[in-house]
Protein backbone atom coordinates (compact mmCIF):
# COMPACT_ATOMS: atom_id res chain seq x y z
CA UNK A 1 0.00 0.00 0.00
CA UNK A 2 2.66 2.51 0.97
CA UNK A 3 5.90 3.47 -0.71
CA UNK A 4 8.02 1.70 1.84
CA UNK A 5 10.58 0.13 -0.44
CA UNK A 6 13.50 2.31 0.57
CA UNK A 7 16.31 -0.01 1.59
CA UNK A 8 18.59 1.13 4.32
CA UNK A 9 22.26 0.32 4.44
CA UNK A 10 23.79 -0.99 7.61
CA UNK A 11 23.06 1.11 10.66
CA UNK A 12 25.42 3.92 11.43
CA UNK A 13 26.21 4.32 15.08
CA UNK A 14 28.35 7.28 16.07
CA UNK A 15 30.32 6.83 19.26
CA UNK A 16 32.46 9.09 21.36
CA UNK A 17 36.20 8.82 20.83
CA UNK A 18 38.08 7.67 23.86
CA UNK A 19 41.44 9.39 24.07
CA UNK A 20 43.94 8.29 26.63
CA UNK A 21 46.57 10.89 27.24
CA UNK A 22 49.65 9.67 28.98
CA UNK A 23 51.53 12.33 30.74
CA UNK A 24 54.89 11.53 32.17
CA UNK A 25 56.13 14.05 34.66
CA UNK A 26 59.71 13.58 35.61
CA UNK A 27 60.02 15.63 38.73
CA UNK A 28 62.75 13.54 40.18
CA UNK A 29 64.33 10.18 39.56
CA UNK A 30 62.87 8.82 42.78
CA UNK A 31 59.23 9.53 41.75
CA UNK A 32 57.19 6.91 39.81
CA UNK A 33 55.63 7.69 36.44
CA UNK A 34 52.07 9.00 36.68
CA UNK A 35 49.26 8.30 34.25
CA UNK A 36 46.32 10.64 33.91
CA UNK A 37 43.36 9.85 31.65
CA UNK A 38 40.69 12.10 30.19
CA UNK A 39 37.66 11.23 28.07
CA UNK A 40 36.85 13.58 25.26
CA UNK A 41 33.51 15.14 26.10
CA UNK A 42 30.61 15.01 23.70
CA UNK A 43 29.39 18.34 22.36
CA UNK A 44 26.31 19.54 24.23
CA UNK A 45 23.22 21.02 22.57
CA UNK A 46 19.81 22.08 23.83
CA UNK A 47 16.64 20.73 22.20
CA UNK A 48 13.03 21.79 22.75
CA UNK A 49 10.52 19.01 23.29
CA UNK A 50 6.77 19.11 23.80
CA UNK A 51 5.51 18.47 27.32
CA UNK A 52 2.07 16.90 26.93
CA UNK A 53 1.76 15.92 30.57
CA UNK A 54 1.61 12.25 29.55
CA UNK A 55 4.82 10.90 31.08
CA UNK A 56 4.06 8.71 34.12
CA UNK A 57 5.65 10.07 37.30
CA UNK A 58 7.59 6.83 37.75
CA UNK A 59 9.22 7.37 34.35
CA UNK A 60 10.62 10.81 35.11
CA UNK A 61 10.19 14.02 33.15
CA UNK A 62 10.67 15.42 29.66
CA UNK A 63 14.20 16.40 30.65
CA UNK A 64 15.22 13.08 32.15
CA UNK A 65 13.75 9.63 31.64
CA UNK A 66 14.76 6.22 30.31
CA UNK A 67 14.77 7.46 26.72
CA UNK A 68 16.68 10.71 27.22
CA UNK A 69 19.32 8.58 28.98
CA UNK A 70 19.29 6.10 26.11
CA UNK A 71 19.65 8.88 23.55
CA UNK A 72 22.61 10.42 25.33
CA UNK A 73 24.30 7.05 25.82
CA UNK A 74 24.17 6.27 22.11
CA UNK A 75 24.24 9.66 20.40
CA UNK A 76 27.49 11.37 19.40
CA UNK A 77 26.00 14.48 20.98
CA UNK A 78 24.67 15.13 24.46
CA UNK A 79 21.20 16.64 24.28
CA UNK A 80 19.72 18.68 27.09
CA UNK A 81 15.97 18.70 26.60
CA UNK A 82 13.95 21.85 27.21
CA UNK A 83 10.28 21.10 27.96
CA UNK A 84 7.58 23.35 26.52
CA UNK A 85 3.92 22.77 27.28
CA UNK A 86 2.21 21.72 24.05
CA UNK A 87 -0.62 24.18 24.65
CA UNK A 88 1.77 27.06 25.31
CA UNK A 89 4.71 26.14 23.10
CA UNK A 90 4.71 29.21 20.85
CA UNK A 91 4.31 31.66 23.74
CA UNK A 92 7.13 30.08 25.75
CA UNK A 93 9.52 29.78 22.83
CA UNK A 94 8.87 33.38 21.81
CA UNK A 95 9.79 34.51 25.31
CA UNK A 96 12.94 32.39 25.21
CA UNK A 97 14.03 33.85 21.87
CA UNK A 98 13.35 37.37 23.13
CA UNK A 99 15.51 36.73 26.20
CA UNK A 100 18.30 35.00 24.30
CA UNK A 101 17.72 31.67 26.07
CA UNK A 102 16.08 29.71 23.25
CA UNK A 103 17.28 26.14 22.61
CA UNK A 104 19.77 25.39 19.85
CA UNK A 105 17.22 23.16 18.13
CA UNK A 106 13.53 24.01 18.13
CA UNK A 107 10.80 21.47 17.36
CA UNK A 108 7.37 22.95 16.74
CA UNK A 109 4.56 22.21 14.30
CA UNK A 110 3.37 25.84 14.03
CA UNK A 111 4.15 27.12 10.53
CA UNK A 112 3.43 30.74 11.41
CA UNK A 113 5.71 30.66 14.43
CA UNK A 114 8.65 29.21 12.51
CA UNK A 115 8.11 31.75 9.75
CA UNK A 116 8.13 34.59 12.28
CA UNK A 117 11.52 33.37 13.51
CA UNK A 118 12.79 33.51 9.95
CA UNK A 119 11.43 37.04 9.51
CA UNK A 120 13.23 38.06 12.71
CA UNK A 121 16.49 36.49 11.44
CA UNK A 122 16.52 34.10 14.38
CA UNK A 123 17.12 31.01 12.25
CA UNK A 124 20.28 29.44 10.89
CA UNK A 125 20.42 28.50 7.18
CA UNK A 126 21.31 24.82 7.03
CA UNK A 127 22.76 24.33 3.54
CA UNK A 128 26.38 24.38 4.71
CA UNK A 129 25.69 21.91 7.51
CA UNK A 130 23.73 19.22 5.66
CA UNK A 131 26.94 17.25 5.18
CA UNK A 132 26.77 16.38 8.88
CA UNK A 133 23.31 14.86 8.46
CA UNK A 134 23.66 12.39 5.56
CA UNK A 135 20.42 10.66 6.59
CA UNK A 136 18.54 13.88 5.91
CA UNK A 137 20.44 14.43 2.67
CA UNK A 138 19.18 11.05 1.47
CA UNK A 139 15.63 12.08 2.32
CA UNK A 140 15.99 15.35 0.41
CA UNK A 141 17.24 13.45 -2.60
CA UNK A 142 14.30 11.04 -2.49
CA UNK A 143 11.72 13.77 -1.85
CA UNK A 144 12.86 17.04 -3.49
CA UNK A 145 9.55 18.60 -2.36
CA UNK A 146 10.97 18.48 1.16
CA UNK A 147 13.71 20.90 0.16
CA UNK A 148 11.28 23.16 -1.70
CA UNK A 149 8.99 23.49 1.30
CA UNK A 150 11.86 23.99 3.75
CA UNK A 151 13.45 26.75 1.66
CA UNK A 152 12.63 30.36 2.50
CA UNK A 153 12.31 33.34 0.11
CA UNK A 154 16.06 34.07 0.28
CA UNK A 155 16.67 30.70 -1.41
CA UNK A 156 18.26 29.03 1.61
CA UNK A 157 17.12 25.92 3.48
CA UNK A 158 16.00 26.69 7.04
CA UNK A 159 13.55 23.96 8.04
CA UNK A 160 13.89 20.25 8.69
CA UNK A 161 10.75 18.25 7.96
CA UNK A 162 9.33 14.80 7.52
CA UNK A 163 7.29 12.75 5.08
CA UNK A 164 4.00 11.56 6.55
CA UNK A 165 1.92 8.55 5.64
CA UNK A 166 -0.59 9.11 2.81
CA UNK A 167 -3.87 8.96 4.72
CA UNK A 168 -7.04 10.98 4.82
CA UNK A 169 -7.13 13.32 7.79
CA UNK A 170 -10.63 12.00 8.41
CA UNK A 171 -13.26 9.86 6.70
CA UNK A 172 -16.98 9.25 7.18
CA UNK A 173 -18.00 5.92 8.72
CA UNK A 174 -21.41 4.60 7.68
CA UNK A 175 -23.60 1.91 9.30
CA UNK A 176 -23.79 -0.63 6.49
CA UNK A 177 -26.11 -2.87 8.51
CA UNK A 178 -28.63 0.01 8.64
CA UNK A 179 -28.36 0.44 4.87
CA UNK A 180 -29.06 -3.26 4.33
CA UNK A 181 -31.98 -3.28 6.76
CA UNK A 182 -33.60 -0.31 5.01
CA UNK A 183 -32.79 -1.46 1.47
CA UNK A 184 -30.48 1.49 0.73
CA UNK A 185 -27.16 1.91 -1.07
CA UNK A 186 -24.10 3.86 0.02
CA UNK A 187 -24.87 7.46 -1.09
CA UNK A 188 -22.78 8.76 -3.97
CA UNK A 189 -24.15 12.32 -4.04
CA UNK A 190 -25.09 14.83 -1.36
CA UNK A 191 -28.76 14.53 -2.41
CA UNK A 192 -28.58 10.76 -1.91
CA UNK A 193 -26.88 11.38 1.42
CA UNK A 194 -29.85 13.45 2.62
CA UNK A 195 -32.20 10.61 1.61
CA UNK A 196 -30.13 8.07 3.55
CA UNK A 197 -29.83 10.29 6.62
CA UNK A 198 -33.60 10.81 6.68
CA UNK A 199 -34.16 7.07 6.60
CA UNK A 200 -31.65 6.61 9.42
CA UNK A 201 -33.64 9.05 11.55
CA UNK A 202 -37.22 8.20 10.62
CA UNK A 203 -37.28 4.46 9.88
CA UNK A 204 -36.05 3.07 13.22
CA UNK A 205 -32.87 1.43 11.86
CA UNK A 206 -31.88 0.07 15.28
CA UNK A 207 -35.27 -1.57 15.70
CA UNK A 208 -36.00 -0.39 19.23
CA UNK A 209 -39.32 1.24 18.34
CA UNK A 210 -38.05 4.71 19.23
CA UNK A 211 -37.02 7.71 17.16
CA UNK A 212 -33.68 8.05 18.93
CA UNK A 213 -31.09 7.84 16.14
CA UNK A 214 -29.17 10.62 14.40
CA UNK A 215 -28.34 10.75 10.73
CA UNK A 216 -24.93 12.32 11.22
CA UNK A 217 -23.00 14.91 13.28
CA UNK A 218 -21.45 18.33 12.64
CA UNK A 219 -20.39 19.38 16.13
CA UNK A 220 -16.93 20.70 16.97
CA UNK A 221 -14.85 20.52 13.77
CA UNK A 222 -16.86 17.71 12.13
CA UNK A 223 -18.70 20.35 10.11
CA UNK A 224 -15.46 20.64 8.16
CA UNK A 225 -16.26 17.26 6.61
CA UNK A 226 -19.39 18.81 5.11
CA UNK A 227 -17.38 21.81 3.93
CA UNK A 228 -15.03 19.41 2.15
CA UNK A 229 -17.92 17.81 0.26
CA UNK A 230 -18.62 21.21 -1.29
CA UNK A 231 -15.02 22.40 -1.67
CA UNK A 232 -15.69 25.15 0.85
CA UNK A 233 -12.10 25.55 1.97
CA UNK A 234 -12.16 29.34 2.25
CA UNK A 235 -9.98 30.12 -0.77
CA UNK A 236 -9.96 29.04 -4.40
CA UNK A 237 -8.21 29.81 -7.69
CA UNK A 238 -10.48 31.59 -10.16
CA UNK A 239 -10.76 30.95 -13.89
CA UNK A 240 -8.53 33.97 -14.52
CA UNK A 241 -5.84 32.59 -12.16
CA UNK A 242 -6.47 34.72 -9.09
CA UNK A 243 -7.07 33.87 -5.45
CA UNK A 244 -10.68 34.43 -4.43
CA UNK A 245 -12.86 33.63 -1.45
CA UNK A 246 -14.94 30.52 -2.19
CA UNK A 247 -18.26 32.11 -1.21
CA UNK A 248 -20.33 30.05 -3.66
CA UNK A 249 -19.00 26.81 -2.19
CA UNK A 250 -19.58 28.07 1.33
CA UNK A 251 -23.17 28.95 0.43
CA UNK A 252 -23.89 25.40 -0.75
CA UNK A 253 -22.27 23.90 2.34
CA UNK A 254 -24.32 26.21 4.55
CA UNK A 255 -27.54 25.23 2.78
CA UNK A 256 -26.72 21.57 3.34
CA UNK A 257 -25.99 22.07 7.05
CA UNK A 258 -29.21 24.06 7.39
CA UNK A 259 -31.14 21.10 5.97
CA UNK A 260 -29.43 18.75 8.40
CA UNK A 261 -30.48 20.98 11.28
CA UNK A 262 -34.01 21.84 10.19
CA UNK A 263 -34.93 18.31 9.13
CA UNK A 264 -33.72 16.82 12.42
CA UNK A 265 -30.90 14.80 10.91
CA UNK A 266 -28.34 15.89 13.53
CA UNK A 267 -28.38 16.52 17.27
CA UNK A 268 -30.30 19.82 17.65
CA UNK A 269 -27.93 20.78 20.49
CA UNK A 270 -24.81 20.21 18.39
CA UNK A 271 -23.40 23.64 19.22
CA UNK A 272 -23.16 22.65 22.89
CA UNK A 273 -20.91 19.72 21.95
CA UNK A 274 -17.84 21.92 21.88
CA UNK A 275 -15.24 19.13 21.71
CA UNK A 276 -17.18 16.49 19.78
CA UNK A 277 -17.29 14.05 22.70
CA UNK A 278 -21.10 13.83 22.72
CA UNK A 279 -21.21 12.90 19.03
CA UNK A 280 -18.44 10.33 19.51
CA UNK A 281 -20.34 8.77 22.42
CA UNK A 282 -23.55 8.66 20.40
CA UNK A 283 -21.63 6.87 17.64
CA UNK A 284 -20.08 4.37 20.05
CA UNK A 285 -23.54 3.72 21.49
CA UNK A 286 -24.83 2.81 18.03
CA UNK A 287 -26.98 5.90 17.56
CA UNK A 288 -25.31 7.66 14.57
CA UNK A 289 -25.72 6.46 10.99
CA UNK A 290 -22.90 8.39 9.32
CA UNK A 291 -20.20 9.41 11.77
CA UNK A 292 -17.93 12.31 10.81
CA UNK A 293 -14.85 12.20 13.08
CA UNK A 294 -13.23 15.58 13.73
CA UNK A 295 -9.84 14.02 12.89
CA UNK A 296 -8.32 10.56 12.83
CA UNK A 297 -5.08 10.51 14.79
CA UNK A 298 -4.97 6.75 15.22
CA UNK A 299 -6.37 4.47 12.53
CA UNK A 300 -6.16 1.41 14.75
CA UNK A 301 -8.36 3.11 17.32
CA UNK A 302 -10.89 4.21 14.68
CA UNK A 303 -11.11 0.91 12.81
CA UNK A 304 -10.54 -1.65 15.56
CA UNK A 305 -11.02 -0.24 19.06
CA UNK A 306 -14.09 1.86 18.21
CA UNK A 307 -15.73 -0.95 16.24
CA UNK A 308 -15.27 -3.36 19.14
CA UNK A 309 -16.82 -0.77 21.46
CA UNK A 310 -19.87 -0.38 19.22
CA UNK A 311 -20.30 -4.14 18.90
CA UNK A 312 -20.45 -4.51 22.67
CA UNK A 313 -23.65 -2.48 22.38
CA UNK A 314 -24.76 -3.63 18.90
CA UNK A 315 -23.15 -7.02 18.11
CA UNK A 316 -24.48 -7.01 14.54
CA UNK A 317 -23.12 -3.53 13.69
CA UNK A 318 -21.38 -3.40 10.30
CA UNK A 319 -19.41 -0.26 9.56
CA UNK A 320 -17.43 0.89 6.53
CA UNK A 321 -15.64 4.06 5.41
CA UNK A 322 -17.58 6.16 2.92
CA UNK A 323 -16.19 8.18 0.03
CA UNK A 324 -17.07 11.85 -0.01
CA UNK A 325 -20.33 12.14 -1.97
CA UNK A 326 -20.34 14.37 -5.05
CA UNK A 327 -21.93 17.75 -4.43
CA UNK A 328 -23.34 20.37 -6.82
CA UNK A 329 -19.89 21.99 -6.63
CA UNK A 330 -18.07 18.85 -7.79
CA UNK A 331 -16.27 15.79 -6.44
CA UNK A 332 -13.72 16.41 -3.68
CA UNK A 333 -11.50 14.42 -1.39
CA UNK A 334 -11.44 15.21 2.28
CA UNK A 335 -8.34 16.88 3.71
CA UNK A 336 -5.28 14.67 4.03
CA UNK A 337 -2.59 14.33 6.63
CA UNK A 338 0.06 16.83 5.58
CA UNK A 339 2.33 14.77 3.29
CA UNK A 340 5.28 17.10 3.85
CA UNK A 341 5.36 18.51 7.36
CA UNK A 342 8.07 20.87 8.54
CA UNK A 343 8.89 20.49 12.21
CA UNK A 344 12.35 21.71 13.14
CA UNK A 345 14.60 24.76 12.92
CA UNK A 346 18.02 25.67 14.29
CA UNK A 347 18.63 28.77 16.38
CA UNK A 348 20.89 31.27 14.62
CA UNK A 349 22.67 31.67 17.96
CA UNK A 350 23.49 27.97 18.27
CA UNK A 351 27.14 27.65 19.28
CA UNK A 352 27.69 24.29 17.56
CA UNK A 353 25.47 23.85 14.47
CA UNK A 354 27.56 20.86 13.39
CA UNK A 355 26.62 19.06 16.60
CA UNK A 356 22.95 19.88 16.06
CA UNK A 357 23.05 18.28 12.62
CA UNK A 358 24.94 15.26 13.95
CA UNK A 359 22.21 14.84 16.54
CA UNK A 360 19.54 15.06 13.82
CA UNK A 361 21.44 12.48 11.79
CA UNK A 362 21.54 10.09 14.76
CA UNK A 363 17.82 10.53 15.43
CA UNK A 364 17.00 9.84 11.77
CA UNK A 365 18.70 6.45 11.75
CA UNK A 366 16.10 3.67 11.43
CA UNK A 367 17.24 1.76 14.51
CA UNK A 368 17.13 4.90 16.64
CA UNK A 369 13.58 5.69 15.61
CA UNK A 370 12.55 2.04 16.03
CA UNK A 371 13.83 2.03 19.62
CA UNK A 372 12.19 5.32 20.58
CA UNK A 373 8.87 4.32 18.98
CA UNK A 374 8.71 0.61 19.91
CA UNK A 375 11.14 0.19 22.79
CA UNK A 376 13.94 -2.33 23.27
CA UNK A 377 14.03 -5.69 21.58
CA UNK A 378 13.54 -8.49 24.09
CA UNK A 379 12.12 -6.09 26.66
CA UNK A 380 9.26 -4.38 24.83
CA UNK A 381 9.02 -6.42 21.64
CA UNK A 382 10.22 -9.54 19.88
CA UNK A 383 10.69 -10.16 16.18
CA UNK A 384 7.77 -11.78 14.43
CA UNK A 385 8.02 -14.28 11.60
CA UNK A 386 8.44 -11.44 9.09
CA UNK A 387 10.98 -9.64 11.25
CA UNK A 388 8.49 -7.01 12.37
CA UNK A 389 8.34 -6.03 16.05
CA UNK A 390 5.61 -7.79 18.02
CA UNK A 391 4.80 -5.99 21.27
CA UNK A 392 5.21 -8.26 24.28
CA UNK A 393 2.95 -6.39 26.69
CA UNK A 394 0.87 -3.45 25.36
CA UNK A 395 0.28 -2.11 28.88
CA UNK A 396 4.01 -2.03 29.51
CA UNK A 397 4.58 -0.11 26.28
CA UNK A 398 1.84 2.35 27.20
CA UNK A 399 3.63 3.09 30.47
CA UNK A 400 7.20 3.03 29.22
CA UNK A 401 7.32 3.79 25.48
CA UNK A 402 4.33 5.34 23.77
CA UNK A 403 4.80 8.80 25.31
CA UNK A 404 8.29 9.14 23.79
CA UNK A 405 7.14 9.78 20.20
CA UNK A 406 7.83 13.54 20.35
CA UNK A 407 11.57 12.92 20.61
CA UNK A 408 11.36 11.69 17.01
CA UNK A 409 8.74 14.15 15.74
CA UNK A 410 10.89 14.94 12.69
CA UNK A 411 11.28 11.29 11.65
CA UNK A 412 9.60 10.16 8.42
CA UNK A 413 7.65 7.06 9.47
CA UNK A 414 7.17 5.73 5.91
CA UNK A 415 10.96 5.27 5.77
CA UNK A 416 10.65 2.39 8.23
CA UNK A 417 7.90 -0.16 7.44
CA UNK A 418 7.95 -1.29 11.07
CA UNK A 419 6.72 2.12 12.22
CA UNK A 420 3.82 2.87 9.89
CA UNK A 421 0.14 2.61 10.76
CA UNK A 422 0.19 -0.68 8.85
CA UNK A 423 2.49 -2.18 11.48
CA UNK A 424 -0.08 -1.62 14.24
CA UNK A 425 -2.40 -4.27 12.80
CA UNK A 426 -1.95 -7.98 13.44
CA UNK A 427 -3.56 -9.62 10.39
CA UNK A 428 -3.79 -12.92 12.27
CA UNK A 429 -6.51 -11.30 14.37
CA UNK A 430 -9.79 -11.13 12.37
CA UNK A 431 -10.86 -7.83 13.95
CA UNK A 432 -7.50 -6.21 13.24
CA UNK A 433 -7.41 -7.61 9.71
CA UNK A 434 -10.84 -6.04 9.10
CA UNK A 435 -9.64 -2.76 10.60
CA UNK A 436 -6.61 -2.71 8.31
CA UNK A 437 -8.85 -3.32 5.31
CA UNK A 438 -11.02 -0.36 6.37
CA UNK A 439 -7.96 1.91 6.50
CA UNK A 440 -6.81 0.69 3.09
CA UNK A 441 -10.28 1.19 1.62
CA UNK A 442 -10.28 4.79 2.86
CA UNK A 443 -6.82 5.32 1.33
CA UNK A 444 -8.18 4.26 -2.06
CA UNK A 445 -10.67 7.16 -2.00
CA UNK A 446 -7.68 9.44 -2.60
CA UNK A 447 -7.01 7.76 -5.92
CA UNK A 448 -10.31 8.87 -7.46
CA UNK A 449 -9.00 10.84 -10.47
CA UNK A 450 -12.13 13.02 -10.55
CA UNK A 451 -11.74 14.19 -6.96
CA UNK A 452 -10.14 17.58 -6.32
CA UNK A 453 -8.53 18.83 -3.14
CA UNK A 454 -11.16 20.80 -1.18
CA UNK A 455 -8.95 23.78 -0.31
CA UNK A 456 -6.20 25.92 -1.77
CA UNK A 457 -3.69 23.76 0.08
CA UNK A 458 -3.14 21.97 3.36
CA UNK A 459 -3.36 24.64 6.04
CA UNK A 460 0.29 24.15 7.06
CA UNK A 461 1.33 25.18 3.55
CA UNK A 462 -0.84 28.26 3.35
CA UNK A 463 0.92 31.66 3.26
CA UNK A 464 1.65 33.15 6.66
CA UNK A 465 -0.07 36.51 7.11
CA UNK A 466 1.85 39.46 8.58
CA UNK A 467 0.95 40.31 12.17
CA UNK A 468 -1.42 43.18 11.32
CA UNK A 469 -3.42 40.97 8.96
CA UNK A 470 -3.45 38.13 11.50
CA UNK A 471 -5.40 40.38 13.86
CA UNK A 472 -7.81 41.40 11.09
CA UNK A 473 -8.24 37.79 9.96
CA UNK A 474 -8.89 36.51 13.48
CA UNK A 475 -11.58 39.08 14.15
CA UNK A 476 -13.35 39.00 10.81
CA UNK A 477 -13.22 35.19 10.54
CA UNK A 478 -14.93 34.89 13.92
CA UNK A 479 -17.66 37.29 12.78
CA UNK A 480 -18.14 35.43 9.49
CA UNK A 481 -18.32 32.10 11.31
CA UNK A 482 -20.94 33.39 13.74
CA UNK A 483 -23.06 34.69 10.87
CA UNK A 484 -22.91 31.33 9.09
CA UNK A 485 -23.96 29.49 12.25
CA UNK A 486 -26.89 31.88 12.52
CA UNK A 487 -27.73 30.99 8.92
CA UNK A 488 -27.81 27.30 9.86
CA UNK A 489 -30.01 27.58 12.95
CA UNK A 490 -31.91 30.78 12.12
CA UNK A 491 -34.95 29.12 10.53
CA UNK A 492 -36.89 30.40 7.54
CA UNK A 493 -36.54 34.01 8.65
CA UNK A 494 -32.79 33.90 8.14
CA UNK A 495 -31.84 32.01 4.99
CA UNK A 496 -28.46 30.65 3.98
CA UNK A 497 -28.39 33.14 1.09
CA UNK A 498 -28.91 36.03 3.48
CA UNK A 499 -26.26 34.67 5.83
CA UNK A 500 -23.64 34.50 3.09
CA UNK A 501 -24.58 37.99 1.85
CA UNK A 502 -24.14 39.28 5.41
CA UNK A 503 -20.90 37.33 5.81
CA UNK A 504 -19.51 38.91 2.63
CA UNK A 505 -20.42 42.37 3.88
CA UNK A 506 -18.80 41.68 7.25
CA UNK A 507 -15.69 40.35 5.53
CA UNK A 508 -15.26 43.47 3.44
CA UNK A 509 -16.10 45.85 6.27
CA UNK A 510 -13.70 44.04 8.61
CA UNK A 511 -10.69 44.35 6.31
CA UNK A 512 -11.02 41.13 4.33
CA UNK A 513 -10.05 42.85 1.09
CA UNK A 514 -6.60 43.54 2.53
CA UNK A 515 -6.19 39.83 3.15
CA UNK A 516 -7.34 39.03 -0.39
CA UNK A 517 -4.77 41.47 -1.81
CA UNK A 518 -2.01 39.89 0.27
CA UNK A 519 -3.06 36.40 -0.81
CA UNK A 520 -3.01 37.40 -4.48
CA UNK A 521 0.39 39.02 -4.22
CA UNK A 522 1.73 35.90 -2.53
CA UNK A 523 0.16 33.67 -5.17
CA UNK A 524 1.52 35.59 -8.13
CA UNK A 525 5.01 35.56 -6.61
CA UNK A 526 5.02 31.95 -5.42
CA UNK A 527 2.56 29.93 -7.52
CA UNK A 528 5.37 28.15 -9.37
CA UNK A 529 6.96 26.89 -6.14
CA UNK A 530 4.08 26.85 -3.63
CA UNK A 531 2.83 23.46 -2.41
CA UNK A 532 -0.84 23.74 -3.42
CA UNK A 533 -3.80 21.35 -3.37
CA UNK A 534 -2.91 19.68 -6.67
CA UNK A 535 0.62 19.09 -5.36
CA UNK A 536 -0.77 17.58 -2.15
CA UNK A 537 -2.88 15.08 -4.08
CA UNK A 538 -0.11 14.33 -6.54
CA UNK A 539 2.25 13.41 -3.72
CA UNK A 540 -0.14 11.26 -1.69
CA UNK A 541 -1.30 9.49 -4.84
CA UNK A 542 2.28 8.74 -5.85
CA UNK A 543 2.90 7.29 -2.38
CA UNK A 544 -0.22 5.13 -2.51
CA UNK A 545 0.51 3.85 -5.99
Amino acid sequence: MFEQTSKWNKKVWSSAVLAIVLTVGVVGCSQPKEETGSVEKKPVITVSNYDRGNIPAAEGSVEENRWTKWINEHSPVEAKFVPVLRSEAVQKLNVMFASGSAPDMVNDYDTGFRDSLYQQKQLLPLDDYLQYAPEYEKLLEKYPQLREVGTKPDGKLYEIGKINEPHLQSVAFIRVDWLKKLGLEVPKTTDELITVLKAFVEQDPDGNGKKDTYGTNISYTSGGMVDSMFGAGGWAISADDKIIRSWDNTLEATKFKKRLFEEGLIDPDYLADTNGSKAKQDYLNGKVGVFLPPQINNWFESTVTDIKTIRRVVPEAEIAPMMQPESPMGQFTHHVTNPIQMTTVVNAAAKDPKAVMEYINFMLQPDTALTLRKGLEGEHWNKGADGAPVVIDPDKNTKEVDWAADYTMFYSLPQNPFLTSLSAFNVEDPDQKAGLEMMQQADQFLLNPNAKYPALSHYEHMPVLPSDLVVINTNVSKEVSDIIVKGIIGGSKYTADQAIADAKAAWEKGGGKQIEEYMNTWYQENKDTAFLGDDVLEMVRSQLK
